[in-house]
């Protein structure tokens, strides 16, 4: 076909055409076939023959040249919304964030002109303002941008569940707050089962979140690529699945564990989509494996297909509904044994999950009608109590703001772990104890102005809290040695922190609620025999801080049984490992 042939065409032989190419592999041919015709064409309908080009290219991997294909459609038609939101993401994946959220502020500023945009493109586009505000941080910015896309549009699921995240993100109380068209009781139905892990202690709730979720996200066809199992091996072969073996908090938790399989009767493998970020954890932790498989570039077919030709005898997740997962792998059946581990501390739901590794303070056999995973209970606590020494702190209180004579009251928990209940229980001790002061993290602007607020609130003068910046994992650990107690949040506990604090030899009080993630930081300090600083109310919690406020003795004996413990601690992984093979053992057998 001639140059004169191409331009007469219209745009949908145009499209009839390039679809040919593309399915018999001409990819080539159908960028260069819109090329040639988006330039000698005289049709009214360039702008999208330029959209298509540039949606080719982009998934060829040519960004420029997609870059430049959406411009051309916009520069004939610069209220082509879709064109918009699309070179917006192009510039998001480039990293020029202000630039991707013009693109998508033109699409949603268009609702005041004659020729504007559909509603639903207009939502997406403040969606993805949320969005990548919300990854910046910029965590007002990404409400006000959510709360303008409900307004248009109500029922989204997807952006009532970050709408009430991010208000928890800063500790804007209540969480759930009615907009226009959206009840409470739909934003309870649409909330995440992360931000549902702190909003309520109830485990029927977050069974209800979970299921909603899973069905919203994860409504996958089932398979099962084990079809050769049970295997054979001399040794059980156990893979791990995760994106966060690195210095994260699922990570720091696990290398102690990995190292303590029995390598005569287990293989232990890692299946890997973690960030390679450097550090010498990362590398201690892939070297506690005896297989490490790279599934980074692989898609869930290409994971679950390695996963199934390696054999695993029984595969655990490390994320469950946690941030990262992978579901579409599980999905496939890849091991005939399949359990979930430490990402996420409630149940998932997920229909291809048998077993969930726990221990019996944190899962009380109450709790068995919540989950739809079979409780696989280890010895001591679930979490991996060991003792990880921590370096002499140099600095001092008064180089981070801190009362020199004060009771220093600590939490650096996420703030979204914060609620009113819990803030207020801490407002009353500050107003019992006259010398103590509350240190916390300074997460994010919009959280730290809105904490101030509700101090003041609370008739607490503001020099009695003290802010201070995130910093490294091994320096806010160090740190720690600064204050006299820990105060836990609840209904999420402190998982990975809590380990810290114990490692710290800081006294830690906690309250044990009716769900598993309430009860998490009490599990260590009951495998720890420091039973006395668990606490199961709001009452007896601030009673209890009050006392350790007023009994400096008392104070100190729980950092001295902290001190003495170190040696058992040194053995908590090794036991929680043995106990954990041993039932996996039995269950392969069962085969």
């Amino acid at each position: 076909m001639d140059l004169e042939e191409i331009s007469q065409l219209g745009l949908d032989q145009v499209i009839q055409l390039a679809e040919h190419f593309q399915t018999t592999g001409r990819t080539a041919d159908a960028i260069a076939l819109y090329g040639l015709w988006n330039q000698h064409s005289e049709s009214n309908d360039r702008h999208i023959g330029w959209f298509n080009q540039g949606v080719m290219q982009l998934n060829a991997g040519d960004i420029e040249g997609a870059e430049q294909a959406y411009r051309e459609s916009l520069n004939l038609f610069p209220g082509f919304a879709q064109a918009r939101i699309n070179l917006g993401l192009l510039l998001e994946r480039k990293g020029q964030h202000d630039d991707a959220m013009l693109q998508w502020s033109q699409v949603a500023a268009s609702g005041y002109l004659q020729g504007s945009a559909n509603l639903d493109l207009q939502a997406l586009a403040l969606n993805h303002i949320g969005r990548l505000q919300e990854q910046l941080k910029h965590y007002d910015l990404a409400e006000n941008a959510l709360t303008q896309s409900l307004q248009l549009k109500a029922r989204q699921a997807d952006a009532l569940q970050h709408w009430v995240h991010l208000r928890s993100k800063q500790c804007k109380w209540p969480a759930m707050q009615a907009l226009p068209g959206v009840p409470v009781n739909l934003m309870l139905t649409h909330t995440s089962p992360l931000a549902m892990l702190a909003l309520h202690d109830d485990p029927a709730l977050q069974l209800m979140a979970a299921q909603a979720f899973v069905q919203r996200k994860f409504n996958l066809p089932t398979h099962r690529l084990c079809v050769h199992a049970p295997y054979a091996h001399e040794r059980i072969r156990i893979g791990y699945l995760s994106g966060d073996l690195c210095t994260h908090a699922v990570g720091l938790l696990m290398a102690e564990l990995l190292e303590a399989h029995d390598r005569d009767r287990f293989e232990v493998y890692a299946f890997d989509y973690s960030p390679e970020d450097g550090s010498e954890y990362r590398q201690r932790l892939k070297q506690a494996f005896d297989h490490v498989v790279d599934i980074r570039a692989l898609d869930d077919t290409q994971a679950a297909a390695e996963i199934a030709f390696a054999e695993i005898d029984v595969l655990i997740d490390l994320h469950g509904l946690s941030s990262g997962a992978r579901p579409g792998i599980l999905a496939m059946q890849p091991a005939p044994l399949q359990g979930t581990y430490l990402g996420f501390i409630g149940t998932t739901t997920l229909p291809w999950l048998q077993f969930v590794v726990t221990d019996r303070f944190t899962f009380p056999e109450s709790l068995i009608p919540f989950f739809s995973e079979k409780p696989l209970y280890v010895e001591g606590s679930f979490l991996p109590l060991h003792h990880t020494p921590t370096a002499e702190c140099r600095e001092t209180r008064s180089d981070l703001g801190l009362p020199q004579d004060a009771f220093v009251m600590v939490c650096f928990n996420n703030v979204y772990k914060f609620n009113p209940q819990m803030f207020a229980t801490w407002m009353n001790i500050l107003k019992r104890v006259d010398d103590a002061v509350l240190w916390l993290l300074d997460d994010n602007p919009s959280a730290t102005r809105e904490l101030k607020k509700h101090i003041a609130a609370h008739g607490i003068e503001l020099e009695r809290v003290v802010f201070t910046q995130r910093t490294s994992h091994v320096q806010y650990r160090t740190r720690m040695q600064l204050a006299d107690v820990f105060l836990d949040t609840t209904p999420y506990n402190s998982g990975s922190t809590a380990r810290d604090v114990i490692d710290s030899g800081l006294p830690m009080v906690t309250l044990s609620g009716r769900t598993c993630v309430s009860r998490m930081a009490g599990s260590l300090l009951h495998a720890a025999g420091l039973d006395d600083l668990i606490t199961y109310s709001h009452a007896d919690y601030e009673n209890l801080v009050v006392d350790l406020a007023h009994d400096r003795t008392r104070l100190a004996s729980y950092r001295q049984q902290l001190l003495q413990g170190v040696a058992a601690r040194l053995d908590a992984p090794k036991k929680l490992v043995k106990s954990l093979e041993a039932q996996l053992l039995q269950m392969v057998k069962t085969l």
